[in-house]
């Protein structure tokens, strides 16, 4: 299997297992304007996926909707950015307007296949079942002490933030310099 039907397994698995036909879409845009540098390549194998980066995000306790896309997108960016993960696109976009600024219709999706599924339980407030815990760990175990610690870090910061002002701010600055 080349890439291109990697990424067309992927957005099929979005709209059926998941119920997002947005980040459907989103994978199929992707295709078509990265068509000619991808149809040659070859099936990239994940070392971190959309669930894994969920399950990490919730990794130190009970979570909103705010802190925790804020949270995934900044572990996002830290293992995609290290380049020595192939780390699967969450599909991150910005919504400065929005109260949810930062903003995945992937991540959504996976985490309420991953309630559905029992790894993680919550409506407003999401947090790991004991069964979550267990594939976290897995998954944190994997990481070398300096990378836990990097993550350990990133969380604590977002979730010492109490206004989404604050958090905001706290993205802008990690991701932009600002």
């Amino acid at each position: 299997m080349n890439r291109v039907e990697q990424l067309l397994r992927e957005a099929i698995d979005e709209a059926e297992k998941y119920g997002s036909l947005l980040s459907m879409y989103f994978l199929i845009k992707k295709i078509a304007l990265d068509y000619s540098s991808i149809y040659k390549k070859e099936e990239e194998p994940y070392d971190i996926t959309v669930d894994d980066i969920i399950l990490i995000s919730l990794s130190h306790g009970e979570v909103t909707k705010i802190p925790f896309f804020a949270i995934s997108f900044l572990i996002y960016d830290y293992f995609s950015s290290s380049n020595k993960y192939h780390v699967q696109d969450c599909i991150f976009y910005f919504r400065w307007d929005k109260r949810i600024f930062v903003y995945s219709p992937r991540i959504e999706a996976h985490l309420y296949y991953l309630i559905r599924t029992g790894y993680v339980s919550g409506i407003k407030f999401y947090k790991l079942t004991e069964k979550g815990k267990f594939e976290m760990d897995l998954k944190l175990k994997s990481f070398s002490e300096k990378e836990r610690k990097d993550i350990l870090f990133i969380i604590n910061n977002v979730l010492s933030m109490k206004k989404t002002s604050d958090i905001k701010k706290y993205v802008r600055r990690q991701f932009f310099g600002r």
